[in-house]
């Protein structure tokens, strides 16, 4: 791995198809199995969201990984860049189901609009990172 970063998933340049409809959940593949010295990173970009929302990532069972906050500028074309740790035992076969929400203030919580999601990637890091 020379360059310390091996993408196992491909980006989701509009996330919509890997989205389910109504439950806001999506599926990474790695593309080869983790090794001892190997941790797992979701890396993603939003679009723009509304003023003061967040996207909540969780795994398919709803443990917390992490969330992305808006930095609520109107009409900012560009959204936010994360990183989130993924803890191994979330991998489920070389799997990672996701189930991403936007929550905002007096709103229910609700799945991604495709315009909200530019970019999903799972990567493998070195573990001391």
């Amino acid at each position: 791995m020379p360059t310390g970063v091996l993408l196992i998933c491909a980006s989701v340049l509009f996330a919509s198809p890997l989205i389910g409809q109504e439950s806001g959940v999506i599926e990474l593949q790695a593309l080869h199995p983790l090794a001892a010295d190997e941790a797992v990173e979701i890396q993603l970009v939003t679009g723009p969201m509304p003023r003061g929302a967040r996207l909540e990532v969780m795994t398919e069972q709803g443990e917390l990984l992490g969330t992305v906050r808006s930095l609520g500028i109107p009409n900012a074309p560009r959204g936010e860049t994360a990183t989130i740790p993924v803890p191994r035992s979330a991998l489920v076969e070389g799997r990672l189901r996701l189930r991403l929400q936007i929550v905002q203030s007096g709103a229910a919580a609700r799945p991604p609009q495709p315009s909200e999601i530019r970019h999903v990637n799972l990567v493998t890091v070195p573990a001391s990172r």
